[in-house]
């Protein structure tokens, strides 16, 4: 995905990610630490964000999108078919960690 204004959230522990994820997306797991590294990566709480995780049975990215909305995030979306769906389609994946992480957002990929 290549629009600057939309942001694509895996929320998937590290390992699941690194395995493959969408393309572009960043890895933010849904942990203790998850309001913290939205809050810090992604300051604008009306950037557009698509969260998914593995499919329509984990509720991970149902969970986060409560937790951005009570964060005050208004454009939150969840691509609930999630990577296996994404992958079933023959769609664009990445595997292990993006090449080049800005160092504005590197806090994002903090694997707590």
């Amino acid at each position: 995905m290549s629009c600057p204004d939309l942001i694509l959230v895996e929320v998937l522990p590290e390992a699941s990610y690194q395995e493959f994820h969408l393309r572009g997306a960043i890895n933010i797991p849904l942990n203790a630490h998850f309001e913290n590294l939205i809050l810090q990566t992604f300051p604008d709480k009306s950037q557009t964000i698509i969260v998914y995780s593995l499919d329509f049975e984990c509720t991970l990215s149902e969970q986060a999108v409560q937790r951005l909305q009570e964060l005050g995030y208004r454009n939150i979306y969840d691509y609930e078919p999630g990577k296996i769906d994404w992958n079933a389609a023959q769609l664009p994946v990445e595997h292990g960690l993006p090449k080049s992480i800005p160092r504005e957002k590197q806090q994002g990929f903090l694997f707590l």
